[in-house]
């Protein structure tokens, strides 16, 4: 099923939000939450068919096994 240009921008919209409340679990720290935040992200990029950019990706590999 392909999404309307209208869906894509609803759940751009989603994705953006999940990406500000991403950033302040980070902040709290409170990695488990941030995960499943993570996971909707790329669930909502594969709809989209997008991918997730390196700069992101080693963004979110430097915050999550850095420990």
């Amino acid at each position: 099923m392909a999404d309307s240009e209208q869906n894509k921008i609803a759940i751009r919209a989603v994705r953006s939000q999940l990406k500000l409340a991403l950033a302040e679990l980070d902040r709290l720290r409170i990695r488990m939450a941030a995960n499943e935040v993570n996971a909707a992200i790329e669930v909502l990029n594969d709809r989209l068919g997008e991918t997730t950019s390196p700069e992101e990706i080693e963004t979110l590999q430097r915050r999550h096994f850095s420990d």
